[in-house]
């Protein structure tokens, strides 16, 4: 094997969990190149290393927890503000716009020219509408007409545009 076939071997896996044949393979080469050798026993070394700390049990601080669920809220707090600002940027012309519509209905409601009939005094005209005049029942017109001689006065004139 050549030197760039063991190290990468010594780095996919070491020697010892290598099948047979690739693990004498990568030992020979070991024993005559003086640089895989030392790449060999530094992986060994690093994997007594990891594995013995592996077994080792560590404490953590006392206020560890309280640390980490104060970062938690944290963060939480500034994603709830970042979600309201959005959501606030968003309908700031949805409620700009309802305002105006609420303004201008109350100007309207306010300067509009009020009706005729609600204007005081005795002297003011009365102007009425065509159909307050000719369906009213207690008109107080000289000649009063009931609502069925209106209609029935009307539609006696029916052939004159040409229905029988």
């Amino acid at each position: 094997m050549r030197c760039r076939q063991v190290r990468k071997a010594i780095d996919e896996q070491l020697p010892d969990a290598a099948e047979a044949g690739r693990r004498l393979a990568i030992l020979a080469h070991c024993e005559a190149c003086a640089e895989c050798r030392g790449v060999l026993e530094a992986a060994e070394m690093t994997a007594r290393l990891i594995q013995a700390r592996s077994f080792q049990e560590i404490e953590p601080s006392p206020f560890f927890r309280t640390r980490v669920l104060a970062a938690i809220r944290e963060r939480g707090a500034v994603v709830v503000r970042r979600q309201t600002e959005r959501l606030w940027s968003s309908a700031r012309v949805i409620v700009a716009s309802m305002f105006v519509v609420v303004v201008v209905l109350l100007a309207m409601n306010l300067f509009a020219p009020k009706p005729v009939d609600r204007i005081g005094g005795e002297d003011a005209v009365r102007r009425d509408s065509v159909e307050r005049i000719v369906m009213d029942d207690n008109s107080t017109a000289d000649e009063s007409l009931t609502s069925g001689q209106v209609l029935d006065t009307v539609f006696a004139q029916g052939d004159s545009y040409g229905i029988d």
